[in-house]
């Protein structure tokens, strides 16, 4: 990584997209009706994700029809009503192809006959890179500015929160499979695995549906429960057909949990089950900066790969500590340690590699891994990693190493495998919750 870093000119980390240029600018006073509002932004538009409004002194709101193209894609022009008058608030609304929604308020005035002289109209960009056209708004998490009262966007923690249960549901689901297949098979018999299995699928389902109804009233401003109304729509964008089959996906997934209650073990592990599981994971990168930042056609499978391979390390150690530990003898325990182990060892190797990759995209210069808050939250989830893998290697050779033949002895050994395990897991869990801080949030 340092020396993949070391070939990059210093640069920024590679952020959403942003505004530019806006005419007419923020705190502009025009003599005459503009006839456009002409926006202009960093990176290419689709026009399908933008949305603009007016909202007049006395607080009545005017939809603006659809943008149209400027000179590039990067520029968009909203047709304005020829009757405006008084101050003027305008607000734009991007949603960018991770389903991240971006706003921003332009605030001017028109004057007509008032004899008041106009400026440019154009916004200028600072020293530190950021837009200064109005007040701005990121609705996935950090708001550089101040927060718009004037619709109800979810809020950032309620993402977060989000974002993490559906993560640690989708550990709980996939480890289970990744047992029955590879560590214990036959560990699904359970009853108490059998009930995780089902409430974790469950978890998965219902933060999928939230999501998607979330991301219909950030971009659509439906209301989150009225978006339930309008649920299709979400297929009029990239990023929101993805939540949506990402919820689809997880409403199958549960299906088939519940139908195993009538049928044989073997249909959750059969291929369209984990033709299912693939899907979900690729709507996953999806909507994630993997989508939105550089080189996305290398970034959405090294995010499944990430994520898959973080599911079989962690969700497996957590069913391995749950379910396979009660429900063996020791010398068993040990058996089925060494092949979670033969197999996690690859899964490491695949975190580590594909982390470096998404990394490397984010991040042009390891300068910015200490200057910008997505590099530092980024740094803290590469220590953390970092860590874990260290107490992992530290569980596995002390309590590898001459396994005791005395039953009282290994019994012990065992209890000691259980309280490592538990504390690889409790780091683990760390890192999934910076991780969906990072996902959850906008950073520019």
């Amino acid at each position: 990584m340092a020396l993949a870093f070391a070939g990059f000119d210093a640069q920024p980390a590679n952020a959403h997209n942003a505004l530019v240029t806006s005419v007419p600018a923020s705190a502009t006073v025009l003599a005459q009706v503009p006839s456009v509002w002409s926006l202009t932004y960093t990176k290419d538009v689709p026009l399908d994700s933008a949305s603009a409004e007016l909202v007049a002194a006395n607080g009545v709101r005017t939809a603006l029809p659809a943008p149209t193209y400027g000179v590039s894609k990067k520029q968009i022009l909203f047709a304005l009503p020829p009757d405006l008058n008084g101050a003027i608030t305008a607000r734009w609304r991007l949603v960018g192809t991770d389903g991240h929604v971006l706003t921003e308020r332009v605030n001017f005035t028109v004057n007509v006959g008032g004899g008041a002289i106009s400026a440019d109209g154009v916004t200028t960009t600072s020293a530190l890179g950021m837009p200064q056209t109005g007040d701005t708004e990121i609705s996935d998490g950090i708001m550089p500015t101040e927060v718009m009262t004037d619709n109800a966007v979810t809020s950032g923690p309620v993402r977060w929160g989000l974002r993490a249960f559906g993560y640690a549901a989708l550990l709980i689901v996939g480890g289970l499979l990744f047992t029955e297949l590879f560590i214990a098979p036959g560990v699904l018999g359970a009853s108490r695995a059998r009930e995780t299995l089902f409430a974790s699928g469950a978890v998965l389902t219902a933060v999928s549906l939230a999501q998607t109804l979330i991301f219909l009233d950030d971009s659509r401003d439906f209301g989150a429960v009225s978006s339930v109304f309008h649920i299709l729509e979400a297929f009029d964008t990239t990023a929101g057909s993805m939540y949506f089959v990402r919820f689809l996906t997880a409403a199958v997934l549960l299906a088939g949990i519940v139908r195993t209650k009538h049928t044989a073990l073997p249909v959750l592990v059969a291929p369209p089950m984990m033709a299912l599981g693939v899907a979900y994971l690729v709507s996953l990168a999806y909507t994630s900066h993997s989508r939105s930042m550089a080189w996305p056609g290398l970034g959405v499978p090294a995010d499944v790969i990430h994520t898959a391979a973080a599911t079989a390390w962690l969700g497996g150690l957590i069913v391995f500590v749950l379910f396979v530990i009660p429900s063996l003898q020791p010398a068993q325990s040990f058996d089925a340690f060494r092949r979670y182990g033969d197999v996690a060892r690859y899964a490491v190797i695949a975190i580590v590699v594909t982390g470096a990759i998404q990394t490397l995209r984010l991040h042009g210069s390891i300068i910015t891994l200490f200057t910008q808050n997505h590099g530092r939250w980024l740094l803290l989830k590469l220590v953390l990693a970092v860590l874990m893998l260290k107490i992992g290697d530290i569980n596995r050779r002390r309590l590898l190493r001459k396994i005791p033949a005395d039953d009282e002895a290994l019994a012990g050994r065992v209890a000691l495998l259980r309280r490592a395990s538990i504390t690889e897991i409790i780091n683990g869990g760390l890192v999934m919750l910076v991780t969906a801080f990072l996902v959850s949030s906008s950073f520019n």
